[in-house]
């Protein structure tokens, strides 16, 4: 084998890749149906909003499943943006999390907020926290 081939993709890369096209699939089938279902007065009474405003979330779904899905095929590629871009986004959502776990003591969501902190860490960790990923994202260009 020649020195030159990338490294292989370590799992824990490829199961944050894999958790990100799972997210794109999920936000494509909310914005689908929201499109669809956008007319129908059980949502807009149960959301509180109207068709246009369910329109514009379904567009931004959409939009957030696209997006989704290039940074999961860039993350599965080795591409350093696409990292960085994974952690400022943890970074930001953990930042949130924690101060609702701060703010919220004792509310019904907190073991949801720990849980998804948990997860943000495990991202943050198998993005940067070892040596495999980093030969992955150095080495594959």
């Amino acid at each position: 084998m020649s020195d030159t081939l990338a490294p292989r993709r370590p799992g824990v890369v490829t199961f944050v890749g894999v958790i990100l096209y799972i997210q794109a699939a999920i936000a494509f089938v909310i914005g689908l149906s929201l499109v669809f279902d956008r007319e129908r007065e059980l949502l807009q009474e149960l959301t509180g909003q109207d068709a246009d405003f369910i329109q514009t979330t379904a567009i931004v779904e959409l939009i957030l499943a696209v997006l989704l899905f290039l940074v999961a095929s860039a993350i599965m590629s080795g591409q350093k943006w696409a990292r960085l871009l994974v952690a400022i986004v943890i970074g930001i959502r953990l930042a949130v999390v924690s101060y609702w776990i701060v703010t919220h003591l004792g509310g019904p969501f907190n073991w949801n907020a720990i849980i998804y902190a948990g997860f943000g860490i495990f991202v943050l960790w198998a993005l940067y926290g070892n040596a495999e990923s980093d030969e992955y994202f150095e080495g594959a260009m």
